[in-house]
């Protein structure tokens, strides 16, 4: 017998493998298991993984339960630390997501999983998976727990 929660405990091991892989770097292991995120879970298994990564990402920069509030997002060049003046939808839609998360806005939340959800399985949607896994575990493994807070008064 499966109940409600079973219906996630799937999406919820393999976002955190996935997860996990691309933070450690290991982009075979993290690809591998994206695919059977993307392949072998409903869009609502999808979009569980979704919350999970930018929860994780909150929760990394607030170096804590993450709460919800205005959130920002700078898209930076991973090998020089520039800031992109350019970046591409898959970018634009990640960045959405994420800032939606971060405010609790359940309804734009829900509007971009729609988006990505309408976006062709496999290749197509996973190059918006990919682009929002490389800024979450791109971030955890570049900046130190609790960023978004240093420099603020307690």
């Amino acid at each position: 017998m499966t109940g409600p929660a079973d219906d996630y405990s799937k999406p919820v091991r393999l976002a955190h493998a996935v997860l996990a892989a691309a933070v450690d770097q290991d982009w075979g292991k993290a690809r591998r298991a994206l695919e059977r995120l993307i392949t072998e879970c409903r869009s609502d298994g999808i979009g569980v993984a979704l919350v999970a990564w930018c929860d994780a990402l909150a929760e990394h920069a607030e170096d804590g339960p993450p709460t919800f509030g205005r959130g920002r997002v700078m898209d930076l060049n991973g090998e020089t630390g520039a800031r992109l003046t350019e970046t591409t939808p898959q970018q634009r839609w990640a960045n959405r997501l994420i800032v939606a998360r971060a405010a609790g806005d359940m309804p734009a939340f829900e509007a971009l999983l729609d988006e990505v959800n309408a976006v062709d399985a496999g290749p197509g949607r996973g190059s918006y998976m990919t682009v929002l896994l490389e800024a979450v575990a791109g971030t955890i493994a570049t900046f130190p727990r609790g960023y978004a807070r240093m420099g603020r008064a307690s």
